[in-house]
Parts: C-alpha cells; sequence; structure tokens
C-alpha cells in the first residue's frame, strides 16, 4: 500500500530500475491504460494525479500531487525511482468547456505543462511524451489532416495545445529536451479486459454517455444534424485507448533514441459519423431515444487523421479501433461497473 494514497498495487522490484516513468494524470482514462500496458512491456508506471477514484486498478506507485502547486515535491519523487522520463497525460480536455472557460485551460493545460517540463529539466529529465490532440486543427474541412496542415484552433483546448507544443520545440533547442505529442482524435473503448475504463465525476464523451443513455432509458442528446456530412451529423475518427497506450510507449522509445521535437496524428483512420456511432451502440445497447439539437459551438463537421507518419516514423498500426470493437469494449466496462444496478 502506498503510505501517500493508501491504495493497494503490486510492489515492484524498483532498486536499480531505470524504466520508472512518470505518468502525469495516470489515473484518469487515457493515463490509466497506459500505465496498464507500460507494466506489462517491463516498465515501472510511476503515476502521480490530484484524483484517484474509488476501486482504481493502479499498476505502480501512486502520489496524490497537484499540479502546478505542488511541483517541487517532484524532486522526491524523481530521485527515489530514479525516473529519466515523463509521459504527461494531466490537463482539462473538454472542448465545449475550454469555450465557455478559456482562462481554466490555458493555466491547468498551458501553464501546468510549462511548469512541469521546468521541474523535469530542472532534475534532469528529458526525455517528455505528452497528450496533444487534433483540436489543433480547428476545421479543416472535409479531408484528412496530416501533421503538416496548418494548426488552426477554434477553442482555448486546441489553442493551449499548440502553446505546448510551440514551447516543447523550443525547448529541444534551448535546453536539450527530447520530446514527442500525441495528437489525438477521439480516443473511446476500453481495457478488453475491463480492468479500467472511461470513468468521470461528469462525463463528456459521445460513447459512454450514449451507452449510459440506452442502458438507463434516457433520452440522448446528440448535437447537430445539418452538417455538410454524408448523414448530416458530425463526423469523427474514433481510435480504441488500447491502440493510443500502445502508441504511447512507441512514443518513448523515439523520444529518447534520439534528441528531436515531433508530433503525431493517433486515429484510425476511418471516418465515422455520430448517427453511425449510435448504430453501433443500439446494436450492442437495444434502441435509445435521441434528440437532435442545434450545432455546438467549437465543433467542426469533419475531423479524420491521416495516420501515415505515425506508422511510418512510430511502428504503430491500430488493431482495436474498428467502431463496433470500440463500442463492445465500452459496454463491457459499463457492465462490470454497475453490476449491481444491471442484476
Amino acid at each position: 500500500m502506498d503510505p501517500t494514497t493508501g491504495h493497494q498495487y503490486q510492489k515492484p522490484n524498483i532498486k536499480g530500475v531505470t524504466k520508472a516513468v512518470l505518468v502525469t494524470g495516470g489515473a484518469g482514462y487515457v493515463g490509466s491504460h497506459t500505465c496498464k500496458l507500460l507494466a506489462k512491456n517491463g516498465y515501472v508506471p510511476i503515476t502521480i494525479d490530484r484524483h484517484f477514484r474509488e476501486g482504481l486498478k493502479t499498476f505502480g506507485p501512486c502520489h496524490d500531487l497537484h499540479l502546478p502547486q505542488e511541483v517541487d515535491r517532484l524532486d522526491e519523487i524523481i530521485k527515489r525511482y530514479n525516473i529519466t522520463s515523463c509521459i504527461h497525460f494531466a490537463g482539462s480536455t473538454s472542448v465545449p468547456e475550454s469555450v465557455e472557460n478559456p482562462s481554466l485551460y490555458y493555466k491547468n493545460n498551458f501553464i501546468l505543462t510549462l511548469s512541469l517540463v521546468d521541474k523535469l529539466i530542472e532534475c534532469g529529465v528529458k526525455t517528455f511524451v505528452y497528450s496533444s490532440s487534433a483540436a489543433t486543427y480547428g476545421d479543416p474541412g472535409l479531408k484528412m489532416v496530416k501533421e503538416s496542415d496548418q494548426a488552426d484552433p477554434i477553442s482555448a483546448y486546441g489553442a493551449s495545445k499548440i502553446m505546448i507544443e510551440m514551447m516543447c520545440k523550443d525547448y529541444m533547442t534551448a535546453y536539450g529536451l527530447s520530446s514527442v505529442g500525441l495528437r489525438y482524435f477521439n480516443a473511446a473503448g476500453a481495457d478488453p479486459e475491463a480492468e479500467v475504463g472511461e470513468l468521470r465525476q461528469k462525463e463528456t464523451h459521445i460513447v459512454p454517455l450514449a451507452i449510459e443513455a440506452a442502458r438507463q432509458g434516457k433520452t440522448f442528446k446528440m448535437f447537430g444534424n445539418k452538417y455538410p456530412t454524408k448523414d448530416g451529423s458530425c463526423v469523427r475518427d474514433y481510435v480504441h485507448v488500447m491502440d493510443l497506450a500502445d502508441a504511447h510507449i512507441k512514443a518513448l522509445n523515439y523520444a529518447s533514441s534520439s534528441l528531436r521535437s515531433d508530433v503525431f496524428n493517433l486515429g484510425s483512420g476511418a471516418p465515422a459519423s455520430n448517427i453511425e456511432l449510435l448504430d453501433a451502440v443500439q446494436k450492442h445497447t437495444g434502441k435509445m431515444n435521441i434528440d437532435i439539437l442545434g450545432n455546438r459551438p467549437g465543433d467542426p463537421a469533419f475531423l479524420v487523421a491521416d495516420i501515415t507518419k505515425a506508422k511510418e516514423i512510430l511502428g504503430w498500426e491500430p488493431t482495436q479501433s474498428s467502431i463496433d470493437n470500440v463500442v463492445a469494449t465500452a459496454v463491457k466496462w459499463y457492465n462490470n461497473i454497475h453490476k449491481k444496478e444491471i442484476q
């Protein structure tokens, strides 16, 4: 049991370990799946987070730590575990919320990351993998986007991620920080073994919201059916969270192999509209009531990744990102955490 959090974990033998990885936000959605895969691949994930939900399965030492307020506590943690690299997930992630409250997003994303990276460099940790976002592209029109396409965010969330990318590029030149930014498209699905999955105090993602609506007999609210797409609803690129976890490990190896500052798209490369996604959910849960609302500020009509660069340079290939598998694993996770209600 970790004395800082009181959470149970299988204590690894960390004496002399050089594969200890600091994982900020490791108790969150993508972070927890990445910690699981890190542990399976011989790494020791050292998780720091400001909130460990009750019953969360963890895969290494965990520390309650608020960034940037408690950033100086990292000195002791980095030294204790001989940490040489960091994967950074901590931050705020809702596009609509960032439109309403941009201050929160510049603080929780850019300023937090700036404080973290300064501390990492001070402690001699210069391998850094971080969450960027497809929101950096803004509204690119009806085409698949490449990393070379112009970044033109239409939300504070996307803008905060671009600022981090620019900072990391400057820090490579000035301080020798080797970094990889991963521009996620729509993270979805859950651990196939249902040990970890998507669970927030305030859910904003379409897949868990749709599953909850179907299971609880609620009306699901879909934003927009008048976009210039084949069925009028938004088209997105849903990438399975375990494929994202795999990409983080490949990015970690890439960042540690040579000094660089690079970014990669992570998606399935296969578009699906909101209506197609809801059809897939209903296939696994039964019919649901759907209420169609107006278009939502900050939502582009079409956002789909060209993932050629990640395939060629990282050797990454999404293997679990079919819409059916994304939904099936998410439903399995939902059923697992709501066993009593379902019974």
